[in-house]
């Protein structure tokens, strides 16, 4: 029915990534592993998991995409928060790949771990640009990392994700919320994007169902992706979300054809 691989996360239901790949898979094509990395803890699945993974995608033609931590911070000022953040990243690439991802999704954060932005965006765009000349040497390959529109203009760092040959990773949701130019976005960049996500906002909360978009917002959407053959991920975390996100997407994909 659709041009592009449809996915969602694996924090549909309330349980380990497992239980969620096998209750979504007959659903959809791929399944957007999201890992965390956080003071003390992880959900960086045990080798047994990815084996039980890798067993029941090949049984049932259910195929991943990976969304790296976004606690990550490879812009920091301070080294060893850089440090900790491409260890952390290594780790989840190298327990993942005997999944074969469509892509590895990263955030290129702005902000310190108390969530204040960078004020010398040139200085951070060399420490970023540091941190990815140290990933270089773990020879995987540059389009498999999809880097995410965030808040801040994406113009920003394009000659950085150009040079290094990465691929994007459209965010819709982050565009709409900061009201940032969807139109301009979309066709400037989706060529290049092996992943999108698709989600609505309502009242600054993020990652709501596609529900809580206008019609027309969904329709200008749906238009640019009625030739996009990448993936198109519902980034939602609860099964109502879900739910209502389908029935939209189908609703106005019908209505447009």
């Amino acid at each position: 029915m659709w041009p592009f691989k449809l996915a969602t996360t694996s924090y549909i239901y309330p349980d380990h990534l497992l239980p969620n790949v096998v209750k979504l898979a007959p659903f959809f094509d791929e399944i957007e592993l999201v890992l965390f990395e956080s003071e003390g803890q992880n959900n960086l699945p045990e080798e047994a998991e990815i084996r039980a993974l890798k067993e029941f995608s090949s049984g049932q033609g259910i195929n991943f995409n990976v969304h790296l931590p976004i606690d990550i911070f490879l812009g920091d000022r301070r080294e060893e928060v850089r440090a900790r953040g491409i260890s952390a990243l290594k780790r989840g690439i190298e327990r993942t790949l005997p999944l074969h991802p469509s892509t590895y999704t990263l955030h290129f954060s702005l902000r310190d771990p108390n969530g204040k932005d960078e004020e010398d965006i040139s200085s951070w765009r060399m420490r970023l640009i540091q941190s990815l000349e140290k990933m270089e040497r773990w020879g995987i390959a540059p389009k498999k990392i999809s880097i995410e529109t965030l808040g801040y203009p994406f113009e920003w760092i394009e000659d950085i994700v150009n040079d290094f040959g990465f691929s994007v990773c459209l965010d819709l949701g982050h565009i709409l919320l900061y009201g940032q130019d969807l139109q301009r976005y979309m066709d400037k960049y989706l060529s290049q994007s092996s992943i999108v996500h698709f989600h609505g906002f309502q009242n600054g909360m993020d990652h709501l169902g596609i529900d809580h978009l206008d019609g027309k917002t969904v329709n200008l959407i749906l238009s640019h992706l009625q030739d996009y053959t990448g993936v198109l991920s519902i980034e939602v975390f609860s099964l109502n979300d879900l739910k209502n996100s389908l029935k939209t997407l189908e609703e106005r994909w019908i209505k447009r054809r």
